[in-house]
């Protein structure tokens, strides 16, 4: 997954345009690590800089009083498998009406389709990605339509997927949320400039004002006038279209700041309470609860307090060391691990440790934790995980993309907490974890823990996927 940012002065002067788009996608740099960019619009010329790399190394004061201008969009990516140049966004292209920039966290399943149906019609592509493909799309539905959001609907009637996209046109901010609201986008304003985020941790971060989450199919216009919205499924009412939203469970599991609210949600509290949920489930006999830090943390102090026992640190984190989950391949992975944790040798040393961490998906980042907490003096490392198996592949963006990288595919819990050494493991139920949402004002999409692919899944992936029966 990857954080996008917008914000926009509904005045028509810059006040910090950059500033602001360089801390707000600054306090999302935990969706991606690998490459950030920022585009602004001065007067209707678009300026645009990006490079891989952190937020923090790309920008600098010069860098970023050279980007003037009223409106901005920002991006920081994810590990999404393009090498290269390609996919760092935001996009900028320049269309019949005018400069157009994007930046979007999304997967379409259709593209392939797409893309071909476009070149048949002689559109050209430098790139395979997303961005470059809806851009495409959307500048041919523009041309037969009166206005951008108009094409933005038909654009979207096309799309099969799941997206979160920030648009910037020469007069407008515009905020899309896929149809089943998989994908978070709320909006933010502080003064007269009004934003858009993956999370409101942004908006906090700015001193702005949490406005509210956008509904699932909204298409959000933030102009000099006014602000308006129309909706991909307006045959409904706001209520139902809320309600049946299917936001990624994995963004309270792991994804997500513990700051952030999405969707009605407090991510830290769903953590705890999960943690909680868990002690309950499979308690054991321990002398210190530890969370792997950082999104295991929540958990691992609800489970403490479920459980009645000490809550403590037991490993340091490397804060300059990026999150290796969505690392791109297998040996970053094992190598960011290596370089990721330190073990606190005195607070462990013969103690029975339950260390309680976010989820168990490949099971590599676990193993070397059990390894190092063992090594160091720990006479016994029981794991708890405040999610369920990960026994299907997503294909919506978590990056495990085949059954042969998840053990609960084809592994009992017994055999899995054998091969990553602990002395017991215990996963929450998926029944409890959708209980600590507290205050979720929608469902979720849980197809790595149930299969239930939601908004579908290409025809190539079907074949993949792996039919687990009960172990």
């Amino acid at each position: 997954m990857s954080g996008i940012f917008g914000v926009i002065n509904r005045s028509g002067i810059d006040e910090g345009t950059a500033s602001t788009a360089y801390y707000g996608i600054f306090s999302l740099q935990h969706r991606g690590q690998e490459a950030a960019g920022i585009a602004i619009n001065n007067n209707g010329t678009f300026l645009l800089h990006k490079r891989d790399g952190m937020v923090a190394d790309i920008f600098d004061e010069v860098t970023l009083n050279a980007l003037g201008g009223n409106c901005a969009i920002a991006h920081a990516r994810g590990a999404d498998g393009i090498v290269g140049p390609d996919g760092i966004q935001p996009v900028v292209i320049k269309s019949r009406v005018g400069n157009i920039a994007l930046s979007c966290d999304s997967v379409i399943l259709n593209a392939e389709q797409i893309r071909e149906e476009l070149k048949n019609q002689g559109a050209i592509f430098q790139t395979n990605t997303d961005t470059e493909l809806i851009l495409s799309l959307f500048s041919r539905n523009r041309v037969v339509s009166e206005t951008t959001e108009e094409a933005l609907l038909k654009t979207m009637k096309e799309l099969q997927g799941v997206y979160a996209l920030i648009i910037m046109t020469e007069d407008k901010l515009i905020g899309v949320r896929d149809p089943y609201g998989l994908r978070p986008l709320s909006l933010g304003k502080k003064n007269n400039q009004w934003m858009l985020a993956s999370e409101n941790c942004s908006f906090d971060a700015l001193d702005a004002e949490y406005v509210r989450d956008l509904e699932p199919g909204e298409i959000l216009s933030i102009s000099k006038d006014e602000v308006s919205s129309i909706f991909y499924n307006s045959e409904i009412s706001s209520d139902e279209r809320i309600k049946n939203g299917k936001v990624c469970i994995f963004e309270y599991v792991y994804v997500a700041r513990p700051d952030s609210v999405i969707d009605g949600t407090n991510v830290f509290k769903s953590r705890y309470e999960a943690g909680k949920a868990l002690a309950k489930l499979h308690p054991c006999d321990c002398d210190l609860v530890i969370g792997a830090p950082d999104s295991g943390n929540a958990a691992a102090l609800g489970f403490a307090d479920g459980l009645g026992v000490t809550y403590g640190m037991g490993l340091l984190k490397n804060r300059y060391v990026g999150r290796t989950f969505i690392k791109s391949t297998q040996e970053q992975r094992e190598l960011a691990v290596r370089m990721k944790f330190a073990v606190l040798k005195e607070a462990i040393k013969g103690k029975r440790i339950a260390i309680v961490d976010d989820s168990l998906v490949r099971g590599t980042t676990t193993k070397h934790i059990i390894r190092f907490l063992k090594d160091n003096g720990a006479s016994e490392v029981h794991v708890r995980l405040a999610s369920p198996e990960v026994k299907y592949p997503c294909c919506y963006g978590v990056n495990a993309s085949s059954d042969k990288d998840l053990p609960a595919t084809y592994m009992t819990v017994e055999q899995i907490g054998e091969m990553i050494g602990a002395d017991s493991l215990g996963y929450i139920s998926l029944e409890c974890l959708k209980e600590a949402l507290g205050g979720l004002i929608c469902d979720t999409c849980s197809a790595c823990f149930d299969g239930n692919y939601v908004a579908g899944k290409p025809e190539s992936f079907e074949k993949s996927v792996h039919q687990v029966t009960n172990l």
